[in-house]
């Protein structure tokens, strides 16, 4: 069973419940009821979340700084990450690192999967230069699943899933424990790749912050670097260059992501024409929303749209959690927490 909750900005809420504990110098958050944990370590700049979910029609999104482990846990899941189209089965395990544009698509009914969220700030003593770290080879499929490898990624997963259920006294040391020795096993097997920068200064944090936020208030008109350059009262190569260096990609791709997402959340949720979503959501034509379109997703809006089922589509903003005692959550956080498996 599962239930569709909204969002706030960027969290999901539910019935909600604090717990703060002081000592450690950290902050938990748990849903009550719901599959859904969250941990914080303010200090550090921390933070680990855990849900499980049912998958419904593809959502675009990316996180940026936040890593993203997706584990299947029933059902086929069709993922994108980046512009690689996978078809994830049983117990296959992803990971999307931060700024890398993804989205998800259930090809059946009760398709669910457990997801990790953890700071990019824990990643970063396991290396010497700061920065973003892909790990592209993170991606299993039938002839590698049962690799040790990813048994191990599962199995600290799941202990930091059910730590953050049970929420016992010393459960944030232990979720702590968990996540590092679950990124020692993504250092050492999964050939790291450094993807970008992570400005240290909180100047360049803020600014770039700005800069996102005013796209997203602006994507749908005719926006311009140099409309870019204005607003934040810089140089138009120092925007720019920032943007490369922090987000991953330059200015026109982003743009054009949120674009992407605002127009695909419209064609799963209203009958519109494709030209008046195009159009509405600052793609100059049909012609430019069906190349990106086709660039992301692998397939036409059209296409798209045909396979949405009314009862499994949720707006942006929404997630439809399991409860926390689902059956087939419950019965693989056991396989995956047994030596071996």
């Amino acid at each position: 069973m599962s239930v569709i909750l909204k969002e706030t900005g960027a969290e999901e809420i539910a019935l909600r419940k604090f717990d703060t504990g002081k000592m450690f110098g950290f902050q938990r958050e748990k849903k009550m009821d719901f599959a859904n944990y969250k941990m914080e370590w303010p200090r550090e700049g921390l933070t680990v979340r855990c849900f499980a979910h049912d998958i419904m029609n593809y959502r675009y999104h990316w996180h940026p700084d936040e890593y993203e482990l997706n584990i299947l846990l029933h059902g086929s899941q069709e993922y994108c990450r980046g512009t690689q189209n996978v078809l994830l089965e049983e117990d296959d395990v992803l990971l999307t690192p931060p700024g890398v544009g993804h989205a998800s698509f259930g090809q059946q009914a009760n398709t669910t999967a457990i997801v990790l969220h953890f700071s990019a700030a824990a990643i970063r003593p396991f290396f010497k230069k700061s920065g973003v770290y892909h790990f592209p080879t993170c991606l299993s499929d039938e002839g590698t699943r049962t690799e040790e490898r990813y048994r191990q990624i599962r199995f600290y997963a799941s202990q930091i899933f059910t730590l953050m259920q049970q929420n016992s006294l010393y459960a944030q040391l232990a979720v702590r424990a968990s996540l590092e020795l679950l990124l020692v096993v993504l250092c050492t097997e999964f050939e790291p790749q450094r993807l970008n920068e992570m400005p240290e200064d909180e100047r360049r944090r803020s600014t770039i912050r700005r800069l996102l936020t005013y796209v997203e208030e602006h994507y749908a008109e005719k926006l311009t670097l140099e409309n870019l350059a204005d607003f934040a009262q810089y140089n138009r190569t120092y925007v720019s260059t920032l943007f490369k260096q922090v987000v991953g990609v330059n200015f026109h791709e982003y743009l054009s992501r949120v674009r992407f997402q605002h127009a695909l959340n419209d064609l799963a949720l209203t009958k519109d024409g494709l030209t008046d979503i195009a159009l509405r959501n600052g793609f100059a034509d049909l012609k430019t929303f069906n190349a990106r379109f086709r660039a992301t997703l692998h397939r036409t809006p059209t296409e798209y749209r045909a396979q949405l089922s009314p009862d499994r589509v949720i707006r942006v903003g929404e997630r439809k959690f399991l409860l926390s005692e689902d059956p087939i959550l419950q019965a693989k956080l056991r396989a995956y927490l047994k030596v071996g498996c």
